[in-house]
């Protein structure tokens, strides 16, 4: 197989010089989207030192929805295990290409395998190579690997603020093969997901436990009478309410209320707040 690519390389780095076709590159930059499907969304951009009028460009992957700027005047078809894009009377200085395909990726366990080959097969000031993950996604932590999440290591993880991306940067050599992997999961896993709901639901629920047991505390602490019980758990379900409603609530008369909550006020359970002529009793924590 290894053979096959070498002799596939060879015919890429002649065919540029036997014809009138442009021999070097001044940008080389591929950008990889991985979608979601599996799916490759892939975009090449290629910057020439001067106007060029035929060019030739071999795809090793048999695409599909290839676009080309110069799409009147350009032509392609399968050729072998890829396709071939053959253009004249461009007159450019700049040629972009976008196409998709499938089978590069491979799932293994709980998490993903892209790997693709790269291979520079014209002279090149400067090569950019781009791999964004799916939305959602992250490079494989350590874990079970035995290597870095990506390869080759020189590249450089960053973000657009939606999807996390590799990025390598080179001046090549002719005939250079990049053979590059990535390691990548979801960001949170539909196991992962039910167990952060679960422990969200646990802590909220010990919360409203310890709220509830905390404020019953306060109730049936300090040897209540029974009175002084139902004036407290009238005053908790509100925190603050007026004497006057208390009174109300309880079915207890003016005086007696009163008295009640004098005697909770010296004991530091209540505080009594005076409204006009009336008292507005809060329940202290």
């Amino acid at each position: 197989m290894r053979k096959i690519i070498c002799l596939l390389a060879l015919f890429l780095l002649v065919t540029p010089i036997l014809g009138d076709l442009p021999t070097k590159y001044s940008n080389y930059e591929i950008t990889v989207k991985i979608q979601d499907n599996r799916m490759i969304e892939e975009e090449i951009n290629i910057s020439f030192h001067a106007s060029i009028d035929r060019f030739n460009y071999y795809i090793i992957h048999r695409v599909m929805d290839l676009q080309i700027d110069e799409s009147k005047n350009c032509k392609w078809k399968y050729e072998g295990a890829g396709t071939l894009i053959s253009c004249t009377n461009l007159n450019t200085s700049r040629i972009s290409i976008k196409f998709n395909y499938f089978g590069l990726i491979t799932q293994y366990k709980d998490y993903n395998i892209f790997s693709d080959r790269y291979i520079i097969s014209t002279p090149t000031d400067f090569f950019n190579l781009k791999i964004f993950l799916p939305k959602g996604y992250i490079l494989k932590e350590k874990g079970n690997l035995t290597q870095p999440p990506y390869y080759p290591v020189n590249g450089v993880q960053k973000t657009d603020g939606r999807n996390i991306y590799i990025e390598w940067n080179t001046t090549p050599r002719l005939g250079e093969v990049y053979d590059v992997s990535i390691f990548y999961e979801k960001a949170l896993r539909s196991d992962q997901f039910i167990v952060l709901v679960f422990t969200i639901l646990t802590i909220l629920a010990m919360f409203f436990i310890f709220i509830f047991f905390k404020r019953k505390t306060k109730i049936l602490d300090y040897g209540l009478t029974e009175d002084e019980r139902k004036f407290l758990e009238a005053l908790s379900e509100e925190d603050k309410i007026s004497q006057k409603k208390i009174s109300r609530k309880i079915n207890m008369s003016k005086a007696q209320t009163s008295r009640i909550a004098k005697s909770l006020e010296k004991r530091g359970l209540i505080e009594r707040k005076r409204k006009g002529r009336n008292y507005e009793i809060i329940l202290k924590k």
